[in-house]
């Protein structure tokens, strides 16, 4: 989970200073700066602007934090076995509820034909040539609608299953006609018949009452993929949104009437969220958390709760009294580090965030100004002829309110945008290799008084 912490608010007078410092000198001079990297300014930012590119970084790979993930718009579900970062495994825990009262007959006169559980796709990542197994448990322990749930987080289940899909390969692209509904392409998983009845039979009765009451009966569901299946390299993400096609149907029979069915929905008095696992042994990502190098050539980013580049300029102090006029982060991903099979592809956007005393993730101020500015887009470039990715960040408030002192630096942090309810992964190279993929900064700042 991001933040905004007041901090930044309380910096902004001693940046007002700046400006008026900033002011005077433009004043004082009368002619354009011969500085070096003054020709690399805009007009406006003209004004004794010295450019380096040299400034040292430290690059580091570390394990990520629990991340909030019942707030998330989809969810993973799957398996992704990868050479590189290891075994990692996306379930999702999700409660049902009702508008109130339901009464769908005497339960005497109730029938089960089948119970449905219906959760749309909202993308993948990876590939499914090969299928996994999904199933599905009944959650025995409370939830509650309104906490927030942690990727770390787990529930007790019945460790019997209520139902199963082997064999499982997502089609994306086409949906289904329900009853003369039109469904988008979802994740379709019949249950025990005698689940559906037992919901049948709360007709009527206390567990039907009100929605407390039925989360209170019926707590939700564990939808996870078996972790046992090793060739299984792909997660397709669910949507759990308010609309009807996220909802568990039971399609039944009276003495009356044939074709009958209720939907328990999900919805925003129900909870849903992701947890995360990761075997990183024996996976060169291990080496990296092991690391106890200053800084590394290669580091390394994953979402799902899993890694994140940190990020430190251990000589930013050096630099003495300065207005920082830009700093731009480079980020490259040269061809090398990318997956030769192309199952796992680079996250289309990161996001350069900094680090508070424990760790976590807070939000720079630099990122609430527009991403044209800010940045964080994969864009593909040619350096010296070869084919690499390069993502690229403006810092500069950030690195100013460090200067200035009136900010704790702890770091910066990499992670890939949307990283509690997105799996996918990067290596990067890091600022300890000598070539022209090295991550960089590229600093203009004019020396003060």
């Amino acid at each position: 989970m991001l933040s905004i912490t007041n901090e930044e608010v309380k910096l902004k007078l001693s940046r007002i200073t700046l400006f008026f410092v900033l002011v005077v000198l433009s004043f004082s001079s009368c002619k354009k700066s011969t500085l070096i990297g003054s020709d690399l300014l805009p007009a406006s930012d003209d004004i004794n602007g010295i450019f380096t590119d040299t400034l040292s970084l430290n690059t580091k790979t570390v394990s990520e934090l629990p991340l909030k993930t019942s707030t998330n718009t989809k969810f993973p579900v799957g398996v992704m076995n990868d050479n590189v970062f290891g075994k990692t495994s996306a379930s999702l825990y999700t409660q049902f509820q009702i508008a109130g009262q339901i009464d769908l007959g005497n339960p005497d006169s109730l029938f089960v034909d089948s119970l449905v559980l219906n959760l749309p796709y909202a993308g993948s990542y990876g590939k499914f040539t090969n299928s996994q197994n999904i199933y599905v448990y009944r959650v025995t322990e409370a939830m509650n609608n309104d906490s927030s749930y942690y990727s770390d987080k787990t529930f007790s289940v019945d460790p019997t299953e209520v139902g199963r899909r082997m064999d499982f390969i997502p089609d994306l692209t086409h949906g289904i006609i329900d009853d003369g509904d039109s469904i988008a392409a979802s994740m379709r998983i019949r249950l025990a018949d005698h689940l559906g009845q037992d919901l049948l039979n709360q007709s009527r009765g206390a567990n039907f009452q009100s929605n407390d009451a039925f989360q209170n009966y019926f707590k939700g569901l564990l939808v996870v993929s078996d972790t046992n299946v090793s060739n299984a390299q792909g997660c397709v993400y669910v949507s759990i949104t308010s609309t009807s096609d996220s909802r568990l149907t039971v399609y039944y029979h009276n003495y009356d009437s044939t074709g009958l069915k209720f939907s328990f929905t999900i919805g925003n008095k129900s909870n849903s969220f992701s947890h995360y696992s990761h075997n990183y042994s024996s996976a060169p990502i291990q080496n990296a958390l092991g690391s106890t190098n200053a800084s590394d050539s290669v580091v390394y980013l994953q979402g799902g709760a899993g890694v994140k580049t940190k990020i430190t300029f251990p000589t930013l102090s050096n630099l003495g009294n300065i207005l920082v006029n830009k700093a731009e982060l480079f980020v490259y991903v040269p061809a090398e580090y990318l997956d030769p099979d192309s199952v796992y592809t680079i996250p289309t956007r990161l996001i350069c965030l900094r680090s508070d005393s424990t760790g976590k993730n807070v939000a720079i101020q630099d990122q609430l100004s527009s991403n044209l500015i800010y940045g964080g887009a994969k864009t593909e470039i040619m350096i010296d002829g070869q084919k690499c990715y390069q993502y690229s960040f403006s810092i500069a408030e950030r690195l100013q309110d460090i200067i200035t002192g009136g900010a704790t630096d702890y770091g910066f942090f990499l992670v890939s945008y949307q990283s509690p309810e997105v799996t996918d992964r990067a290596m990067i190279a890091g600022a300890k290799r000598s070539d022209k993929f090295r991550m960089k900064l590229n600093l203009i700042y004019t020396k003060l008084p």
